[in-house]
């Protein structure tokens, strides 16, 4: 039987923040907001924020820590000053990344725990309030309930899942992609495809989501191009801002499968971005596959008007490929029993055995 569970109140829209400055009021009376060093102030989002939480008298303290790839001692940190300025809700504005460590936070700080307890979700049971502002099209996390947050004692990514972590409220304003440079465009974008297409390959696929996740697919297919080449083009942000917000709610309900996790450690170990990891074994993973789905893959490119190796050409132009990428057979040996250890290895569309890993890992080896 298919459902749908969608608790996030999201606004969709240019001015969307100033537009529905009320709804912050009714979180608490002293924000957390939770960003990056510069892209939340570069792209405007914040001085939205701050305009439109000034204008409901709502105090605010500004963490501007986060970095690509959060840290579990970046979410510490957040969570103490959180608790020592005594606020009551969150605002997290950015990418992926801020997000998901606003998300961590929440957790931690509402919880008598450890900074690691927070990947087992049976040791909590409440949450700050929180408030998501995507400023990419990417990760989706604005409408999930997962984060991902890596562990720098052990140098591993880790994600958890709880409803607890699902935004109150998502402010999508496709304004704040403009400033994204090509490379971030065209990553995020990727990672929103990731998601789309697992919620083809995810044994949890769902029927209720296939509009979402045709309409998606073609709407990256034929805009991404445009948004790297005319940044500004706002008819093209607004369509991957919507691809991507619905890649989040996909995902919120197949999760991921092997195309996610086998990234996981090409980002930790060699600091690309984790779109790009995704891109660099999109190809490959829907090869695998595609035996075992083939008629779930097909539908998608029926539904796109063209063929797989048409879809393969495109991937091939969008450059998918990093220097950095120096894989080795002694990572493979480290990290392919880490993949196949993830959780989310269940939800594959056939078995994945650690040959399987391997092989993958090596068909990208330089």
């Amino acid at each position: 039987m298919d459902n749908f569970f969608m608790p996030t109140h999201v606004l969709f829209g240019f001015d969307a923040i100033l537009k529905n400055k009320t709804l912050f009021h009714n979180l608490g009376s002293k924000a957390f907001i939770v960003t990056g060093r510069h892209s939340a102030v570069k792209c405007g989002a914040l001085e939205d924020v701050l305009n439109a939480i000034s204008e409901v008298n709502t105090e605010y303290v500004v963490f501007n820590e986060v970095t690509e790839n959060p840290t579990l001692s970046t979410v510490e940190k957040g969570s103490d000053i959180f608790k020592k300025e005594k606020c009551d809700f969150i605002i997290a504005i950015g990418g992926g990344s801020p997000i998901d460590a606003a998300k961590a936070i929440a957790i931690l700080a509402a919880n008598n725990i450890s900074a690691s307890d927070i990947f087992n979700p049976s040791l909590y049971d409440k949450a700050i309030p929180l408030v998501a502002v995507p400023t990419t099209s990417g990760t989706g996390t604005e409408a999930t309930h997962y984060s991902v947050i890596t562990n720098d004692k052990t140098n591993t990514k880790a994600g958890f899942g709880s409803p607890l972590i699902f935004p109150k409220y998502s402010f999508c304003d496709p304004k704040y992609t403009i400033t994204l440079n090509p490379l971030v465009t065209r990553d995020t974008g990727i990672d929103a495809l990731s998601h789309l297409l697992e919620g083809v390959y995810s044994v949890r696929r769902n029927s209720l989501l296939m509009p979402l996740i045709y309409r998606g697919v073609d709407y990256i297919v034929e805009n991404l191009d445009t948004a790297v080449m005319d940044p500004t083009n706002l008819e093209a942000r607004a369509l991957l801002m919507q691809a991507s917000l619905w890649g989040g709610i996909v995902i919120a309900h197949t999760s991921t499968t092997l195309q996610h996790s086998i990234g996981y450690p090409v980002t930790t170990e060699f600091g690309i971005s984790h779109g790009l990891a995704n891109g660099i074994f999109l190809k490959p993973i829907m090869d695998l596959y595609h035996y075992y789905i083939e008629n779930e893959i097909e539908e998608i490119f029926d539904n796109l008007g063209f063929s797989r190796q048409d879809f393969y050409l495109w991937l091939n132009r969008q450059s998918l490929s990093s220097p950095r990428l120096k894989i080795t057979e002694e990572f493979i040996r480290e990290k392919a029993p880490e993949v196949l250890a993830s959780r989310n290895m269940a939800l594959n569309p056939c078995p994945i055995t650690l040959a399987d890993i391997e092989k993958l890992y090596r068909g990208v080896m330089r």
